[in-house]
């Protein structure tokens, strides 16, 4: 942009004009266009400058007349910030030395109901307010104080609610079901497969949240016995130890503890009370608390704690305070409403130790049976990946190891390949396949011929109809597929993969059969990505129904009845492993070895959004034959 047109730029020319001209306060200025010209500025940017040098007393306007009123002296006026906060709050001391830090007038409205804080709300509810945060009570619900904070926001007055979340009102707070989610993480990883949530009642946003996301972990991974494994308090000792006769009576298989503590007394209260009834920590029982709080380091032991930095919290309040305010003061009204959100980290201390039966993991092997490389264990070694992808390609089928090798056919797919490996878009969408190079490759013990080749006519895959794929070398693609065998054979192998799959989508069928007679067939189902809430004993059995997985690596990846892994080093760049990615064999044994399979038909579903490749097939003929 040309300079002149910028108002920054046009309020350093006015006031090196102004300074160089010498006038008297009281002087009589040009016009605005008269200016522009002759300073060469453009007039829109004139007049905004204009404003600014009068806000600041340097200039002053009576009616199109601009006079000059001398050399203005800035004035520094401390953003104000009034806060609303519980009169015995731990985190006063941060928000003091936070503000003097970010030089911050704060004003402090201490409260010890609801009620007193809505009355501060009411005393703030004036044009004057620049801004107000409310810390927000966790023992009462969010609609006891939430048309407080609304009323202040529909009357202009920027309004935060710190670690409470309700409606459109601006937040920041932690997330503490990610903490949680954490917390149970890592006592699974030490062994504790029995857990219990000590917890304050679900009144507030906070508390609800973790109590929906307590029964969705048990859900997902401890079952109907661990949602039970809950216990609430109002900030009384009774409570604790209530919670503690329940750990040594019905609950004594529990071996680890998880405390969302408003107050850091309550922590420290149930480790005094599991040492009463010789329960020691962490020997007999783990502790972990959710927030980290000052007492939990000099308890005996020190509590473990899924931690926040809360003096980064309150700041980004801070902040966004100014910044609501900012945006009023421009545009003349608040902008929508943020909701922020802060990720949690591990502090490991003396609370939590693994359990008595826990074995460490070993490490990795690859066996026929192994699924390897799955969802959630990347191995980050390179070579290890390497040497691991060349293992699972190794591992041959039961058939295959006593079959000679001048038994295997390959079936001549050219005719019907309709998309190149490498072609720009993706082989199946997204991205190319490059690095499935074109000729014989041995994969789990059987010779596939692989076509291709790097020219985008040298077709490696036949792809088939999709809701996703519709055309492939500029004709449709094929929802239905008659391929010739023409041969006696004992069993047929299948390289292939898929994408855009769904969770257990039956999506394709491979069909054999001998004139019109069917020989069997094959239902294509993929496994897809689980659902979020799904349960882990359901999603073993759902492996026993699948047989084929998306080709991208951040699926989880299994062996399946009669299929395999086969991972492919899509790229690569100086030994370092860029990117894989996962293609698929299959075997079907033939039922009917005496009968001649004419022909396989293969049909997708192309309403469906998985989308099938097949890359190469090969024969084990009979072998007699």
């Amino acid at each position: 942009m040309p300079p002149g047109n910028v108002v920054s730029d046009a309020i350093l020319v006015l006031r090196e004009w102004l300074d160089g001209s010498k006038f008297k306060p009281g002087a009589r200025l040009p016009s605005e266009r008269l200016l522009g010209r002759q300073l060469g500025l453009k007039h829109n940017a004139v007049n905004r400058a204009m404003g600014r040098l009068i806000a600041e007393g340097l200039v002053q306007r009576e009616g199109y007349k601009l006079y000059y009123a001398g050399q203005a002296t800035r004035v520094f006026t401390a953003f104000t910030c009034d806060l609303i906060l519980g009169r015995r709050s731990i985190h006063l001391k941060s928000y003091r030395k936070l503000a003097k830090e970010l030089e911050m007038d704060l004003r402090i409205h201490p409260y010890e109901s609801v009620d007193t804080a809505l009355g501060h709300m009411q005393a703030l509810d004036v044009p004057s307010t620049e801004c107000v945060l409310f810390d927000a009570p966790h023992g009462f619900s969010v609609s006891s104080w939430a048309l407080g904070m609304e009323r202040l926001l529909a009357h202009g007055v920027p309004a935060i609610s710190i670690r409470q979340q309700a409606g459109k009102i601006p937040c920041v707070q932690a997330d503490f079901t990610g903490a949680l989610e954490m917390a149970f993480s890592h006592l699974r990883s030490l062994g504790h497969e029995d857990v219990a949530l000590l917890t304050i009642a679900p009144r507030a946003s906070v508390s609800i949240e973790i109590h929906d996301m307590w029964l969705s972990l048990a859900r997902q991974k401890g079952g109907r016995e661990m949602a039970k494994r809950m216990a609430f308090y109002d900030d009384d000792r009774e409570d604790v130890r209530a919670f503690v006769k329940k750990l040594t009576g019905e609950w004594k298989s529990v071996t680890a503890v998880i405390v969302y503590s408003v107050y850091e007394a309550v922590a420290a209260h149930l480790v005094e009370e599991l040492t009463r009834v010789k329960r020691r920590v962490p020997e007999d029982i783990s502790v972990i608390c959710l927030g980290d709080l000052p007492l939990l380091a000099t308890v005996t032991p020190p509590i473990s704690a899924v931690a926040f930095d809360f003096a980064a919290m309150h700041e980004i309040a801070f902040r966004l305070g100014q910044r609501l305010a900012r945006r009023k003061h421009i545009a003349g009204l608040l902008p929508p409403f943020p909701c922020l959100r802060m990720d949690a980290h591990l502090l490991l201390r003396q609370s939590t130790a693994p359990t008595a039966s826990f074995v460490p993991p070993k490490k990795h092997k690859v066996t026929e049976a192994s699924t390897a490389i799955s969802f959630g264990s990347p191995v980050v070694n390179p070579t290890e990946l390497k040497q691991t992808f060349r293992e699972l390609l190794k591992r041959p089928y039961g058939l295959v190891i006593t079959t000679e090798a001048s038994r295997f056919t390959a079936i001549d797919l050219t005719p019907y390949m309709n998309r190149s490996l490498h072609y720009r878009k993706g082989w199946l969408g997204d991205l190319p396949l490059p690095h499935l190079t074109e000729g014989r490759h041995l994969i789990h013990g059987v010779p596939f011929n692989v076509l291709g080749g790097p020219a985008r006519t040298d077709r490696g895959a036949i792809v088939f109809h999709s809701a996703t794929n519709e055309t492939g070398s500029a004709r449709g693609l094929p929802s239905r597929l008659k391929i010739p065998i023409g041969t006696h054979a004992d069993a047929v192998y299948f390289l292939h993969g898929c994408g855009y799959t769904r969770y257990l989508a039956n999506f394709a069928t491979y069909t054999f059969y001998a004139g019109k007679k069917q020989l069997g067939s094959v239902p294509l189902i993929a496994l897809g990505l689980p659902p979020h809430d799904s349960d882990a004993v359901q999603f073993q059995r759902d492996l026993q129904k699948a047989n084929i997985q998306d080709w991208w690596p951040d699926f989880p990846h299994h062996d399946f009845t009669a299929a395999r892994q086969a991972p492919i080093v899509a790229e690569q760049e100086d030994g370092v492993i860029q990117r894989y990615a996962y293609l698929y064999t299959l075997e079907w044994r033939n039922p009917f070895p005496k009968l001649k399979i004419t022909h396989l038909e293969i049909t997708s579903d192309p309403t469906q959004p998985t989308t099938l490749g097949l890359l190469a097939m090969s024969i084990v003929r009979k072998r007699d034959e």
